[in-house]
């Protein structure tokens, strides 16, 4: 057994169990959990229940991620085709979606022109990553639009294996945090599945934004890139993207444009808990789509970083004028 596929074993051997575990005790402790959680918000006055909304949208992600562990196994036994993983991918999301709007008040709203920006393939989306949430928004909408995502995520996102055991197998790229090379020969294998009907998903950032990354990052980047620094000092609702991955995947696939997914609505809501005492929301995450020729798009990539940076700030200062409006 080779040492990666005895890091995989190891690695599932917790999360596996650990998942499961959780779920059950979600799950079965809920004639238990549920009155607690509606009597501390009624001790506190708070008469819409935003704890126990939480608990519920909570234990439907348990169970989501359960069910895909649960399945797994048969499936790989089965051989299931690709197109298997894809509808359970997106039967969980869409349930998700669903229960963000019955329990936590969220809803999607898709800017008219949205889906006709994205389809037809090969494209290269890329997507700002505020919240734990946002990460299926942009193949919830590719799907949509008749598209499947082939994505570059964290690996951190391993320790969830549901995300684990079915997005790894529809060949999605875990990359190890500030792992250069070993992330471009990743990106390299994402793009040999380019054709008409996909979507090539990266999130430029690297990671979910709060004010606090935010700072820590421009303080690297000047020491890093005065002059990238100085271009994006502007930036307030985002980070500043990462162009190693974008690049990378402009080289590997040249035939493809780029769509820009932008979302308005979930920039003060990083996890659960920034919800446990705010939904219902009764508010709409703006989804919007814009697609760049990639006629439009410099080919040195030097001149490529720069162009990123510039569609990054004006996005963030567009975004930053919608929320002015709305105060």
């Amino acid at each position: 057994m080779n040492a990666e596929r005895h890091a995989i074993i190891g690695r599932r051997l917790k999360t596996v169990p650990t998942m499961l575990a959780v779920t059950a005790i979600a799950l079965f402790g809920f004639p238990f959990i549920a009155p607690l959680a509606a009597i501390s918000d009624l001790a506190r006055l708070r008469f819409k229940l935003p704890k126990l909304r939480v608990y519920l949208f909570t234990l439907q992600y348990l169970v989501n991620d359960s069910a895909e562990i649960v399945a797994a196994p048969f499936l790989w036994l089965g051989r299931a085709p690709v197109e298997t993983y894809d509808r359970i991918q997106m039967l969980s999301a869409d349930v998700l979606v669903k229960r963000a709007d019955q329990l936590l008040g969220v809803r999607l709203d898709l800017a008219a022109n949205a889906l006709a920006q994205i389809a037809p393939g090969p494209v290269i989306v890329i997507a700002r990553h505020v919240s734990v949430f946002d990460s299926t928004l942009p193949p919830l909408i590719c799907n949509t639009a008749g598209l499947t995502t082939r994505g570059v995520i964290m690996a951190d996102m391993l320790a969830d294996p549901g995300f684990d055991l079915i997005y790894g197998r529809l060949g999605w790229k875990f990359i190890q945090r500030d792992d250069g090379p070993g992330a471009l020969a990743q990106i390299s294998e994402l793009a040999s599945m380019a054709d008409e009907s996909t979507a090539l998903l990266i999130f430029p950032e690297g990671r979910v934004f709060s004010p606090s990354v935010l700072e820590r990052t421009m303080e690297r980047l000047v020491e890093k890139s005065p002059e990238r620094a100085a271009r994006l000092a502007g930036l307030e609702r985002s980070l500043p993207p990462r162009p190693g991955g974008v690049i990378g995947l402009l080289a590997a696939v040249p035939e493809a444009d780029v769509v820009l997914i932008s979302h308005e609505g979930l920039d003060n809501f990083e996890g659960l808990a920034d919800l446990a005492t705010k939904v219902p929301l009764n508010s709409n995450v703006v989804v919007s789509a814009r697609r760049i020729a990639r006629s439009e798009i410099p080919t040195r990539p030097a001149e490529q970083v720069e162009w990123l940076d510039e569609l990054w700030l004006a996005q963030d200062n567009e975004i930053g004028r919608s929320v002015s409006k709305q105060v």
